[in-house]
């Protein structure tokens, strides 16, 4: 028996963040996650991190818009109380 074969590395799924484990036989191949059947490079290294940044810049965006959408409404509804 090979002992590269019992080596593992755990990390996320990019797609569903799930932990799984992979062999490190499978390091820099296309594998997919048993949870989600999504495909992606299996790496040593958890690159969840940059997807991380990611996700809080686009909240970050989403937030902007919200507070810009509801400081519009309070001013069609001050607008509208004048009326």
């Amino acid at each position: 028996m090979n002992s590269t074969t019992l080596i593992r590395f755990s990390r996320s799924c990019p797609t569903c963040g799930r932990r799984i484990q992979i062999r490190s036989s499978l390091l820099g191949r296309t594998v997919a996650c048993r949870h989600c059947n999504a495909e992606f490079v299996a790496m040593a290294n958890d690159e969840s991190v940059g997807q991380v940044d990611e996700s809080d810049r686009l909240m970050a965006r989403v937030e902007s818009a919200l507070v810009r959408s509801q400081a519009a409404l309070s001013v069609g509804r001050s607008t509208a109380n004048l009326s």
